[in-house]
C-alpha cells in the first residue's frame, strides 16, 4: 500500500504545476534563460514536454528559445533528493534567435503563474544534471547587416564535460549568409565554455562543387566577436554574384573572417584566393570591341591561373596584386575596390605580338611598353560592376580606325605604283 500511494502521489506530482515550474526555474538557471515548459507527463519511466518556450537573460544575447517535443529518463533515485540527473534528453526541434533579448513587461503587467498541487516548501529547488543533449533538428538565425543570416536543418549532439562545458558535433543543416550560395554543412565538431561557442573543424559543401574546411570560435559577450578560418578547395564559382560576369573555375586559398555579429558591417574578410579552369566574359570589360573579343575567341579561353588577394570590410571591398596568365598571350595585372555595386580599378593589359599583329597600329599606339615578353597597355574601370565602363576599348577602336586606313592607303600606293609601271 505504501508503495501505491507512493507511486501513485509522485505521478500525481510529476504532472503537477508546481513540478512543472520547479523544473522550469532549475532549467532557467543552467541555461541563463527566462522561460517555461509545456505541460509534463511521464509513461515508460520517461519524462515528456510538449515544448520550452524563452529568451536569454540580459548579456546572454539569446533572444528567444523554443524546444519542442522533449523527453528524458530521469534517474529516480536521485530525483526526490533535489537532482533532476538526466542521462540522455531528447528534442525533435530546438529554434534559436541570436541577439538582444526583449525587455521584459512593467512591473504590474508580468504574466501569473499559478502554482497547482502539491505546496513544497520554498527551500526545495532541484538541480537539473544532464549528461547528453541530442536535438533531431536544429534553427540558428541572427542578423548580418540588413539581412538576416541562418542555419537550417542541422543535427545536434552535446555532452556535458563540465561546468558550462559541453563537447559538441553536428551534421547535415545548410548555412545561408548574404553574398554566399546556400551551403551544405557536411560535419562540424567543437566545443562550448561559456562564453564562447569554438569549432575546431567543420566542412562546408557547396551544391555547384568545392567545399570549405572552417574553424574558429564566436564568443557570447559584448558585441559577439567572431574569428574564423577557412580554407577553399575546388569551389565552384557559378553560384557567386556577380552573375553576369559569367565567371566560371574552381577556387582555392584561405581567407580568415572577423568582426561582431552585434554590429553591421563590421565583417571582414581576408586572404588569397587562386583560380583554376577559370573564364570570364571579356566582352562586358571591353564593351566597344566587343566584336574584337568575339573575333579572337576570347571568352572560349580557359585562363591558366588567376590570383589575387582580398580584403572585404562591410561594404567596401578592395583586391590586389590581381594576376591573371594565359599561356603567353596574354596577362592582366592591377588592383581596385568595389563599394556598393560601384567598381573601381587600375589594370595593365598584356598581349603577345601574335595576338597584336592581328590589330594593325595597336601595338605601335596603345601597347607601346615592352616587358615580360608582351606588349603594355594600362586601363582605367570604374562604374556600375554589371555594366562597367573602360578606357582601353577606344584607344584600340581608334588604333584600328587609323591603322587599318594606313594599310588602306599603302595597299593603294602599291597598286598604283605597280600599275604605274
Amino acid at each position: 500500500m505504501i508503495l501505491a500511494v507512493a507511486w501513485f502521489g509522485g505521478s500525481f506530482f510529476l504532472g503537477s504545476e508546481t513540478f512543472r515550474h520547479l523544473i522550469s526555474r532549475s532549467v532557467n538557471r543552467s541555461l541563463q534563460t527566462e522561460g517555461i515548459l509545456g505541460p509534463i507527463s511521464t509513461s515508460g519511466g520517461a519524462l515528456y514536454s510538449t515544448d520550452y518556450t524563452g529568451k536569454g537573460r540580459p548579456k546572454t544575447h539569446l533572444a528567444s528559445i523554443q524546444a519542442k517535443e522533449l523527453s528524458a529518463r530521469p534517474n529516480w533515485s536521485r530525483l526526490f533528493s533535489g537532482v533532476c540527473d538526466f542521462n540522455d534528453v531528447l528534442i525533435k526541434n530546438l529554434d534559436l534567435v541570436i541577439g538582444t533579448p526583449a525587455p521584459d513587461a512593467p512591473n504590474g503587467q508580468q504574466p501569473e503563474h499559478h502554482s497547482l498541487g502539491i505546496k513544497l516548501p520554498s527551500f526545495i529547488h532541484p538541480r537539473v544534471d544532464v549528461n547528453r543533449v541530442s536535438v533531431k533538428e536544429v534553427n540558428v538565425h541572427w542578423s548580418a547587416g540588413e539581412k538576416p543570416a541562418e542555419i537550417t536543418g542541422l543535427q545536434v549532439a552535446a555532452v556535458h564535460r563540465g561546468d558550462k562545458q559541453w563537447d559538441l558535433s553536428a551534421n547535415g543543416g545548410t548555412l545561408n549568409a548574404s553574398g554566399w550560395p546556400a551551403l551544405q554543412i557536411d560535419e562540424a565538431a567543437g566545443s562550448y565554455q561559456s562564453p564562447a561557442i569554438t569549432i575546431n573543424q567543420a566542412k562546408l559543401m557547396v551544391p555547384a562543387g568545392g567545399s570549405i574546411a572552417v574553424n574558429g570560435s564566436v564568443k557570447f559577450e559584448g558585441n559577439r566577436p567572431y574569428k574564423f578560418h577557412g580554407d577553399l578547395a575546388g569551389l565552384s564559382l557559378s553560384e557567386f554574384p556577380p552573375t553576369k560576369w559569367r565567371l566560371q573555375g574552381l577556387a582555392s586559398g584561405s581567407l580568415d573572417f572577423t568582426g561582431d555579429l552585434a554590429e553591421a558591417n563590421s565583417g571582414q574578410i581576408v586572404g588569397t584566393v587562386h583560380l583554376d579552369k577559370a573564364k570570364l566574359d571579356w566582352s562586358l570589360l571591353f564593351g566597344k570591341v566587343r566584336s574584337l573579343v568575339k573575333q579572337l575567341g576570347l571568352n572560349d579561353w580557359q585562363l591558366d591561373s588567376v590570383d589575387v588577394q582580398i580584403n572585404r570590410q562591410g561594404q567596401h571591398f578592395e583586391f590586389s596584386n590581381l594576376s591573371i596568365k594565359y599561356q603567353d598571350l596574354l596577362r592582366v595585372d592591377g588592383n581596385g575596390t568595389i563599394d556598393g555595386d560601384q567598381i573601381k580599378a587600375n589594370l595593365a593589359i598584356g598581349l603577345s605580338s601574335t595576338l597584336l599583329g592581328w590589330l594593325p597600329g595597336v601595338q605601335q599606339k596603345v601597347f607601346t611598353e615592352q616587358r615580360d615578353g608582351l606588349s603594355w597597355a594600362q586601363m582605367q574601370v570604374s562604374g556600375p560592376l554589371n555594366d562597367p565602363k573602360e578606357d582601353l576599348s577606344k584607344r584600340i577602336s581608334d588604333a584600328l580606325n587609323q591603322g587599318m586606313s594606313n594599310q588602306f592607303k599603302n595597299q593603294a600606293k602599291s597598286l598604283l605604283d605597280l600599275l604605274g609601271r
